[in-house]
């Protein structure tokens, strides 16, 4: 029997092919199987010490709750999906599109596009250190004295000539300022939005061998236009 205590809990916590009772005693299961078990306790009850009216409406009212929110779960699911496809139609629009992004973090399959570096300061010279998901450094390129912004060509190959796998990197500077001090440097990507790789880990924008999140993206341009890289 369906204890009218439990009415208050929350009845199914997932879909499972087999009504059970979880740790709070609460029935854990699906739509379906609560009411075919509902209906064989009217029907097995003892004629005589029959369930009381007040413990029928209570259980009636949880299966009420259980059918709302139901509906209410497969709404929210639908909007989902629509939301979901909404955002994939506007990111296919940036296709073809300039953009300036981050690349402090870049997932590749290849070599980059030339990552562009910017210094806060004139630097008398510096590297620009590359580490894998690890944290361990594979690469090292030389950055010129000067004021920049530098462009820097990686050939996608770690110190000792091989060629990175598909994976995710870190990119950062080390650079000393004219005069003294350290200088700060940002990594950025320049270059145009080739495809939008739909995946299990969400959207990416693709530049060469790049993937980039949509927020990784600081700039959206016209390829040839110079107004928008400034």
């Amino acid at each position: 029997m369906i204890d009218s205590t439990t009415a208050a809990a929350p009845l199914y916590a997932t879909s499972q092919p087999t009504a059970t009772t979880g740790k709070t005693g609460a029935m854990v299961g699906t739509r379906d199987e609560f009411l075919k078990l509902f209906v064989a306790q009217l029907e097995h009850q003892n004629p005589l010490d029959p369930q009381s009216g007040a413990d029928m409406v209570a259980q009636l009212a949880q299966f009420s709750s259980v059918e709302q929110a139901t509906t209410a779960n497969q709404t929210l699911a639908e909007i989902s999906a629509n939301q979901q496809s909404s955002s994939n139609e506007s990111l296919a629009a940036l296709v073809g599109k300039g953009a300036i992004t981050q690349a402090s973090t870049l997932t590749l399959d290849g070599p980059p596009p030339p990552i562009r570096i910017t210094t806060d300061k004139a630097i008398t010279g510096g590297s620009v250190v590359i580490k894998d998901a690890a944290g361990t450094e594979i690469r090292r390129l030389d950055l010129p004295p000067g004021r920049g912004p530098f462009d820097v060509t990686w050939d996608g190959k770690d110190a000792q000539g091989v060629n990175i796998p598909k994976g995710a990197y870190s990119i950062s500077v080390e650079a000393k300022a004219v005069g003294g001090g350290d200088a700060v440097g940002t990594p950025t990507l320049h270059g145009v939005i080739d495809a939008v790789d739909l995946g299990t880990d969400g959207p990416r924008l693709r530049i060469g061998h790049a993937l980039l999140t949509p927020a990784d993206v600081l700039t959206i341009g016209t390829p040839g236009a110079t107004s928008w890289e400034s």
